[in-house]
């Protein structure tokens, strides 16, 4: 049984880590366990899962990565065979209210998508819905009335009323139109048409009159029908109320978006006013007793007598409980009189007239502060809490707005969803699990996927977006979530339920081979819903995932396959690996985490309250029986609690208690303490909070001093908070410092001793201790500061001693060991005391809390709340009322346990605490419990039963009396294990390995398959196919046979769509995750990786650099690391602040007198009086010129002509501790006088050095910028050289305006008229900018770098890496290391000759293809699925075995490989082979045969078995005789070609071949094709022919005057848009439109061929444009596209599809294949013969109207061929022609001109040639007897070995004609049939560039070289 692969960590030293090695078996579930801080997240989450996810996400383009959050790269030595990650946390990153349950499921997206797209518009005035019609809608229904009625069809139309009926008249004809229906004022009614419906009525007449009304009617028409007028509009206007609306759009459904967001709230769905409950927070309170709050402080007391005056004349009783107050009189009070006319005397203003007058004085500190305590969010009054715009509300679905279904639970919205699901006629949703989604049968309505013409647009999305619904919602349901409502604010979610819903997300993708990392996943939920999280655990685990998952539960421990405890202390005490092993085996062995589960620990002993003993001697009436007997004292009552599903409960919490309020998940815990409860409490405590929810009273409030909510938040986000702060013992400790004796002699304050603050930090660090080095796309770095030493003060500072320890001494005490030292300092020991109270007695005093674990920073809180109470003791004072929600959250037991001892303190201390909990260990501690259920949502919401420990067990309802039973059992186990039975955990090994053995046995075999079941993508015919999982699978197939699209459409789309739904819909919409493929199911799929070929070679700004990110890596090390110069001067330039000035003084320069000199002018021409005359003025005697001393009163006449440097002295002084004042104050000047700069002048050694708090040289003064990584970049203003806009060429065409766009450069590289390539004059090539140019790394600048090959880069490497001093190796070690790591992969693929600064354009396609493979091989990755599409292309055979070893190597770390692949030797390798066909097209997707080589050779039906028993044969003799004629190419020697001589044959077959990067492109494309175009160009006109010829790239071509034409036959489309068909290139479409305009329907109807164009023209369907699809936009999800509702996918309207031709119509011409369409137009030959040639060609499965973006780069290549083979037979015909054809190629196809032809006609005398190459457009018609020079570059990418065959034929057939064919290619077959072969080489890079051999193939084949050998091998 084959053993499961590892994960190996190796070295691990992230945060608190010790260098821990582990290994991590894949496919278990690890619980990783620990006290709190003890390193878990740091293995797990830090190092683990960051380096999971951070190399798949490397596996997307860079553009994608950017918004993806890849995680920083861990410190650890080496990670081996780790996953891609997926992390489900509890972090919610959006506490905004913006932020909701819909908004983190994602459902809201997909509920505006749902409304944008299917939603029905109802009118708000009269309430009926509201549509727009359609010209078929009119028609259809005019045509359904009955027979001999009379019908108008008009439109109304204003007109000027001074315009008398025959003016009307006249007016009217000039338009077309001459009958009016009626005029009523300026709206005249025109009639389009009339008519008398019968049998016969010509329909096309009826549709074109309602268009034309509707056009002139501007989307409105009126039939009248017999007298009755009915109104009709293609616009959304409800005919009865005259209303218009705009079409909805998903924005104006979203309230994040200010489209759609309520302008009132913006979208918040509450506003922040004067809250009412703020203003009478007691409402028992009469107006003469104060109930008003505000006006009872001294400055408003006016108000409150003209309150009861007022209320005196109104009748307002002012003796009675403002509750017991009519609701008028309580409207009076607020609103004021009624009739305000502003008599704020004689009227009553009211309260809310006296809030608008003071918002009119908020300008004012006072009232503000008065303002905001009356201040709080209330439900909005304009959109009443629906967040959206009335405009959004007044769409529906099923009865229902968007607003409603948000309010809906998730259980709820699934019964919604179903309804509406029948309500639009779609099938009901699966039964939503994730087997069934997986397995789901959700239709395809995406891109390139056909959906009935019956099926709408509407119905088509709707359906795709409920299917996304009904996926989320189902998992939020099986993971216990059903109760949430989608409204509900994240903010108020636990992290529970937080993480819940993110593991929904993970259920979601059902992926396989993944690693999981989960933080705490028992957190929130009740002991009887820990069973079901425990099999959604197992069901990953089982699914083939590895799960890593923090946590304490014993519950999820026990169900672990490993458990992994880390500690054994906290901090600095921690990061070591305790144990690893199982639950039993950790039970025996001896660590902490052990002790507790077996008992011989315990968190603590059962509660006081449960034995009848509270633990505080309580006050009376605390106890829990006077609870029970409902007594008022010392207690909270909440009465009468009905918010969310509360049900109208009454609540009595007992004061100075541990009162622990549980339930389960959902049961209304957080309902009733964090939305009731607490901001009740606040309310009544006078503070600014929310509404509480509905309740009816609250008591015993005024029995608290305050309330706080205590969690686990950070306290502090910098390194200057720390615990000694915190706790308030700081300020006694600077105090101490500040009376010692040094401190009084100098003059230190306390505030000297602030590392906040103050002269006494360190200007360096200011304090923090490090420096923070910004890393961009690395963790930053944070380096000791080499001023203090990580001290944070100064050295003056640090010399004052108390005790023998300076204050940085202290800072480094723990805070035992401080106690110990200031035990007689009553202040400092009683604030430091109760951090030991709590257990933190083990951190230091200066720790930077952000350090802190969650629960170390939770008890943090606490010894503050302690060490004020301590601040309090001997006071009379209240205590707090202190509200705790999951406190044990993320802590071990012994965590849990000071956690209590800490919680029984407070009380002790006098305060009451609530705490909202399910840990048993802390309810079992608690002295009353409030429990509520029984269940959740709907079913909770009921006080279940209240009171002790044992009356909570006694109830027999009660979920948590239940668990608390089975606990108290496990106690008593626990307590049973004999200590004989405690061993080591180094002695379980055997036994380990044991029950590893077992576990696998059980488990059975793996499944390693991935299992694709009833594909239909494209053309697949709904196949099924298993692919070997960890092997090599090839899939063949001729071309067209659905290769790809099970390979890329079905296997990557899906694994990577899968991965990318773990994302958040921000990423996603620019990852532009693939939508579903057409597929019933696809089992144990892991995430998947493409590497595909590309046939765009970029531009000149993509380099080796970039496309490896090695110059990203470059560009930050020059940003960090480089010494900036001045590009004018050479001159380095380091600025620094005026506090560093001052140190660095101080330090360097101590006990030494300076001078200061403040520079005036650097290096300026000029006599400088008035300057002499201005210093005088200011009492300056002297001026320093060019180094002398001149008095200013008789300043000296200065050359004018030479250059001079003035300085002003500001003054001298003797450097020293006590002089620190004065020295600044002369530094402030000298750098005010000298803008930034100053001289420094040591008098002992007459040293001189400059200062500079600014990036400026010190020489000419000149300023330059920061420097940043854009700095460097080719692709930014910034960084490019401005003359080359970051190209490194000289070129015309570019300006700096073009921002970076290639375009214009591509273009210019393929016209014949551009200039020839020639480097930058300004940058030399270099492409970067002078300022980028002049920052340099070991003397050397970026470009100088890039230049390096890829061998000689790891010597500059390692030379740099050596020179670096510690704190430059700290921040560029892993720069360095990441820079390296590319370099070697690089490298071991055979790339090394390479440089950082080559082209990507100048690529060969072998070396692009390795750029990438290398990069996968780098990522390291295991259990990937990787997919390549032809590796081989461009391969020569030598490299192709390379390419065949790396794919093994990744096969071999544990990945998948599934490759698209002809070649030979790959399917030779394969472990698999998967073959598709038997044909193309239409005629493929099935699996033909699969297994091995030898399964593929017995299938009689496979065209790939045939081939490889019989393969192609190739004649011994040569085909043709020896040509007499050459082309001779004299010392090209472009790029590394080495002047090489090499002749080619005219009118032969020649392949040009070598390994990659041979320079084969360079000879044929760069030096052939570009100068005969240039040639050829001059010899158009009369003056270029007069030109003497400039060669590029080599001395001279000869024999080019024997060619006419030069074409490049590429692979890139055709077209760009689906109006772009074989039909529309080739040419033919043309003939057969005239064919249908010849014919009897188009001639009686008038009708030319433009009528039967589907691109321009009024015959096709104007609904789609001609398209026959229509795109549904869909956001972040893939763009829905259907077939056009009006012409059902045949481009034309119906009155074209009328007209036949041997009775079919155009767009059934369209459907046809190209074997049908032969035998179609067999009669018409100009038809025919083309499509003769496509099916000759292999592509006779094309449609003739297939959309060219859908074709294969391979078929859109053949089809060129096609072009010019027909072309070339239309010539043979017609001799008569002469001339030379002027030939240009744009990307609309033109043709050649009258005027070029007339031009090209009239030169005479000699063979004119043209020279062009075939683009996305294609080409033009050549002359009678021309003879073309085809290049044609890897033409068998894509192709199967029959299609090799047949493209051999063609390229033959063209040789037959007369012409040239030049072929770069590698194919054996090529070569063999070829008729010349010229070998390049021998190696690649610097290494080739020769010519090798030139020959005949079977002299070619005798050759030792590598293109001899292989052919060698083949022929025989």
């Amino acid at each position: 049984m084959a053993t499961r692969p590892v994960i190996r960590i190796r070295g691990a030293r992230q945060n608190n880590l010790k260098n821990i090695s582990i290994d991590l078996p894949t496919g278990e579930l690890i619980v990783v366990t620990g006290v709190s801080g003890s390193g878990k997240s740091s293995l797990v989450f830090d190092t683990l899962y960051a380096e999971g996810q951070r190399r798949y996400v490397e596996t997307f383009s860079a553009y994608a990565r950017q918004f993806l959050d890849r995680m920083d790269k861990p410190l650890v030595d080496a990670i081996e065979g780790v996953p891609p990650a997926i992390a489900i946390d509890q972090t919610n990153p959006v506490r905004t209210s913006r932020s909701t349950v819909g908004t983190m499921t994602e459902l809201a997206d997909h509920l505006k998508l749902l409304y944008a797209r299917a939603a029905t518009l109802v009118c708000p005035g009269c309430n009926k819905p509201v549509q727009n019609d359609t010209v078929d809608g009119v028609v259809i229904f005019i045509t359904s009335q009955p027979a001999r009625t009379k019908v108008f069809i008009t439109f109304e139309r204003e007109a000027p009323e001074s315009l008398d009926d025959a003016q009307l008249e006249e007016w009217l004809s000039a338009q077309g139109f001459t009958r009016v229906h009626a005029r009523e004022g300026n709206k005249v009614r025109v009639v389009a048409d009339r008519l008398v419906l019968s049998e016969d009525v010509d329909r096309s007449r009826m549709t074109e009159a309602v268009e034309t009304a509707m056009r002139y009617g501007e989307g409105q028409c009126q039939v009248i029908l017999d007298e009755k007028l009915l109104r009709f509009s293609s616009q959304l206007s409800c005919a009865g109320c005259n209303s218009f609306f705009k079409p909805p759009r998903p924005a104006l459904f979203s309230f994040n978006s200010p489209i759609g967001a309520c302008d009132s709230c913006r979208g918040f769905g509450r506003v922040i006013g004067i809250d009412a409950g703020l203003v009478i927070p007691d409402e028992s309170l009469s107006l003469e007793e104060g109930a008003i709050k505000p006006w009872q402080s001294k400055s408003y007391l006016d108000c409150q007598k003209e309150l009861l005056t007022h209320a005196k004349r109104r009748g307002v009783a002012t003796d009675i409980a403002w509750q017991d107050l009519p609701q008028e009189h309580r409207d009076w009070v607020f609103s004021g009189d009624d009739g305000w006319k502003g008599n704020w005397t004689k009227q009553w203003y009211g309260i809310h007239r006296f809030f608008e007058h003071l918002e009119s004085k908020a300008y004012k500190m006072h009232v503000r502060v008065l303002l905001s305590r009356y201040r709080s969010y209330t439900e909005c009054p304009a959109c009443h809490g629906a967040r959206l715009k009335p405009e959004a509300l007044n769409w529906k679905i099923s009865g229902k707005t968007l607003a409603e279904v948000m309010a809906l639970s998730i259980d709820e919205a699934m019964q919604w969803m179903k309804g509406v699901a029948a309500d639009l006629g779609l099938s009901e949703p699966l039964p939503f699990h994730s087997e069934n989604i997986e397995a789901g049968t959700m239709p395809k309505h995406v891109e390139g996927t056909e959906v009935s013409a019956a099926g709408s647009a509407r119905n088509a999305a709707a359906e795709l977006v409920l299917k996304e619904m009904a996926s989320r919602l189902g998992f939020c349901q099986e993971v216990g979530l059903g109760y949430l409502t989608l409204d509900r604010q994240s903010r108020t979610l636990s992290g529970g339920e937080v993480q819940r819903i993110n593991l929904t997300t993970a259920l979601g993708t059902s992926l396989v081979n993944t690693l999981f990392v989960l933080d705490e996943p028992s957190i929130g939920l009740h002991s009887r819903d820990l069973q079901r999280l425990i099999k959604v655990l197992h069901r990953l685990r089982d699914a083939g995932n590895s799960l890593v998952v923090v946590e304490h539960d014993p519950e999820v421990m026990q169900a672990a396959d490993r458990i992994i405890d880390i500690g054994p202390g906290p901090g600095e005490h921690g990061g070591t690996i305790q144990f690893n092993g199982s639950y039993q085996a950790l039970r025996r062995s001896q660590t902490l985490t052990a002790d507790y589960l077996s008992g011989r620990r315990q968190v603590q002993s059962p509660s006081a309250s449960s034995a009848k003993e509270p633990p505080v001697a309580p006050r009376p009436g605390t106890a829990a029986s006077s609870v029970k007997n409902d007594e008022r004292r010392y207690v909270i009552r909440l009465q009468g609690v009905t918010a969310n599903n509360l049900k109208n409960i009454d609540v009595v919490f007992p004061l100075e208690q541990l009162v622990v309020v549980t339930g389960v998940s959902g049961s209304g815990k957080s309902t009733l303490i964090q939305d009731v409860l607490y901001p009740a409490v606040c309310k009544r405590l006078g503070k600014s909070t929310e509404t509480p929810g509905a309740f009816k009273s609250i008591e015993g409030v005024p029995l608290i001093s305050d309330a706080l909510l205590v969690d686990q938040s950070p306290i502090g986000k910098t390194t200057r908070s720390n615990p000694v702060v915190y706790v308030g013992a700081f300020d006694p400790i600077r105090k101490l410092f500040a009376q010692a004796p040094l401190s009084v002699q100098r003059g230190y304050t306390p505030g000297h001793f602030s590392f906040n603050s103050g002269t006494g930090r360190c200007p360096t660090c200011t304090g923090s201790g490090f420096e923070h080095v910004e890393m961009q796309f690395l963790s930053d770095v944070y380096l000791r500061c080499p001023d203090c030493n990580g001290t944070r003060y100064r050295d003056e500072m640090r010399e004052v001693t108390v005790q023998g320890l300076s204050i940085a001494d202290v800072l480094e005490l723990t805070v035992s060991e401080a106690l110990k030292k200031f035990e007689h300092e009553k202040d400092i020991h009683r604030r430091l005391k109760p951090l030991v109270d709590v257990g933190l007695g083990y951190l230091r005093l200066g720790q930077p809390v952000p350090t802190l674990s969650g629960g170390e920073a939770q008890r943090l809180k606490i010894a503050g709340h302690l060490a004020d109470a301590a601040e309090r003791a001997g006071r009379a004072t209240k205590g707090m009322l202190l509200i705790f929600d999951e406190p044990t959250t993320g802590l071990h037991f012994d965590d849990i346990s000071k956690l209590l001892a800490a919680l029984r303190a407070l009380v002790k201390a006098g305060h009451s605490l609530i705490v909202i909990e399910h840990n048993l260990d802390l309810i079992l501690a608690a002295d009353h419990l409030i429990d509520l259920g029984p269940e959740a949502g709907p079913a909770g919401g009921s006080l279940v039963v209240a009171g002790t420990i044992d009356e909570v067990m006694a109830c027999p309802d009660s979920h948590t009396g239940v668990a608390l039973q089975r606990a108290r059992q496990q106690i008593l186990e626990r307590q049973t294990l004999r200590v004989e039975d405690i061993v080591y955990s180094d002695s379980l090994a055997e036994e380990e390995s044991a029950s590893s053995l077992q576990k696998e046995a059980a488990a059975g075999p793996m499944k390693d398959e991935i299992q694709i079941v009833h594909a239909r993508e494209h053309n697949l015919k709904n196949i099924s196919v298993n692919i070997p999982r960890n092997a090599l699978t090839v899939i063949s197939g001729v071309s067209g046979s659905g290769k790809s699209t099970l390979a890329f459409d079905i296997l990557f789309s899906e694994g990577q769509r899968r991965y990318l739904e773990s994302l958040n819909a921000y990423a996603r919409q620019f990852v532009q995750p693939s939508s579903r493929p057409e597929v019933d199911a696809v089992f144990g799929i892991p995430p998947t990786v493409a590497i595909e070929q590309r046939t765009s070679r970029g531009g000149r700004k993509s380099t080796v650099g970039t496309l490896t990110e090695i110059h990203h890596f470059l560009r930050l090390l020059f940003v960090k690391l480089g010494h900036q110069h001045c590009p004018d001067c050479s001159i380095p330039i380091a600025p620094q602040p005026a506090d560093s000035i001052v140190a660095s003084i101080l330090k360097d320069y101590k006990k030494q007198t300076v001078g200061l000199l403040a520079p005036l002018v650097i290096q300026r021409k000029g006599i400088y009086q008035d300057l002499a005359k201005w210093a005088d003025a200011r009492g300056h005697d002297y001026l320093r010129v060019d180094g002398e001393f001149q008095p200013t009163a008789k300043f000296p006449r200065l050359d004018r002509y030479k250059e001079h440097t003035i300085e002003l002295p500001v003054g001298s002084v003797d450097v020293s501790a006590k002089e620190e004042g004065l020295l600044r104050d002369l530094v402030a000047t000298a750098l005010e006088r000298g803008q930034g700069s100053l001289k420094l002048i040591c008098m002992a050694t007459s040293e001189e050095r400059l200062f500079s708090t600014k990036r400026a040289c010190p020489s000419c003064s000149k300023s330059l910028p920061e420097p940043e990584p854009r700095l460097f970049s080719y692709n930014t203003k910034l960084g490019w050289c401005p003359a080359c806009t970051g190209t490194g060429l000289f070129a015309a065409a570019l300006a700096e305006e073009e921002s970076g766009e290639e375009d214009k450069y591509l273009e210019a590289a393929n016209d014949p008229e551009a200039d020839p390539e020639l480097a930058c004059v300004e940058c030399d090539g270099a492409r970067l900018g002078p300022i980028a140019r002049h920052i340099l790394v070991n003397g050397q600048g970026i470009h100088e770098v890039s230049k390096q090959s890829l061998d000689t880069l790891p010597g500059w490497l390692s030379t740099v890496r050596k020179k670096f001093n510690a704190r430059e190796k700290a921040i560029a070690d892993r720069l360095l290391n990441e820079i390296e790591a590319r370099v070697d992969f690089l490298r071991s693929v055979g790339l090394g000759y390479l440089s950082l600064d080559r082209a990507a354009p100048t690529l060969s396609g072998g070396e692009a293809q390795r750029i990438r493979l290398a990069a996968q091989l780098g990522s390291n990755l295991q259990g990937v699925c990787y997919i390549l599409d032809e590796p081989s292309i461009g391969l020569h055979p030598e490299n192709n075995k390379a390419l065949l070893s790396l794919l093994r190597q990744l096969q071999q770390k544990g990945n998948t490989l599934v490759v698209v692949e002809h070649d030979e030797e790959t399917i030779a390798m394969a472990d698999h082979l998967i073959d598709i066909g038997p044909g193309a097209g239409r005629l493929g997707g099935e699996v033909i045969a699969q297994g091995s080589q030898d399964d593929l050779k017995a299938c009689e039906r496979s065209m790939t078995g045939r081939y490889l028993r019989e393969p192609m044969h190739h004649a011994a003799e040569p085909r043709r005789p020896k040509p007499e004629h050459w082309l001779q190419i004299k010392e090209a020697n472009l790029h590394n070609l080495r002047k090489v001589n090499v002749e080619i044959p005219l009118q032969r077959l020649t392949v040009i071949t070598g390994v990659s990067g041979s320079g084969k492109s360079s000879l044929a494309r760069d030096v052939l094709k570009t100068n005969l175009a240039r040639v050829v160009h001059l010899q158009r006109s009369k003056a270029g022919r007069a030109q003497a010829i400039q060669w590029d790239g080599c001395a001279g071509i000869e024999g080019w005057e024997a060619i006419d034409r030069v074409l490049e036959v590429d692979q890139t489309p055709i077209g760009k848009t689906p109006r772009s068909t074989p039909g529309t290139y080739i040419g033919f479409w043309d003939d057969i439109r005239r064919l249908y305009a010849e014919g009897e329907d188009a001639r009686q109807r008038g009708w030319t061929a433009q009528r039967f164009s589907f691109n321009t023209g009024n015959g096709r369907c104007e609904s789609c444009e001609g398209q026959g699809w229509q795109t549904v936009e869909m956001n972040f999800l893939p763009n829905v596209r259907v077939l056009c509702d009006a012409c059902g996918g045949s481009r034309f309207n119906a009155e074209t599809r009328q007209a036949l031709w041997r009775g079919r119509s155009i767009a059934d011409v369209l459907s046809l294949s190209v074997e049908e369409a032969m035998e179609a137009f067999e009669t018409s030959s100009t038809i025919h013969k083309p499509l003769e040639l496509l099916n000759r060609l292999g592509l006779g499965y094309l449609t003739l109207g297939q959309p060219s973006p859908t074709l294969s780069g391979g078929e859109s290549q053949r089809i060129k061929l096609v072009t010019e083979l027909a072309k070339a037979r239309r010539v043979v015909s017609s001799p008569s022609l002469e001339g030379a054809a002027a030939l240009t190629v744009s990307s609309s196809k033109k043709k050649t001109t009258k005027a070029a032809a007339a031009k090209a006609k009239a030169v005479s005398g000699k063979t004119v040639a043209t020279a062009v190459a075939i683009d996305q457009a294609g080409t033009t018609r050549a002359r009678a007897g021309s003879h073309t020079l085809y290049i044609l570059d890897e033409p068998t990418v894509g192709l199967h070995m029959a299609d090799v065959e047949k493209l051999i034929h063609a390229l033959h057939e063209l040789v037959d004609q007369g012409h040239t064919v030049v072929v770069i290619e590698h194919n054996l077959d090529v070569w063999a049939q070829a008729d010349w072969l010229i070998d390049l080489g021998p190696g690649g890079g610097v290494n080739g560039g020769k010519l090798v051999a030139t020959g005949l193939p079977r002299d070619i084949a005798k050759k030792k070289t590598p293109t001899g050998r292989a052919l060698a091998g083949f022929l025989k």
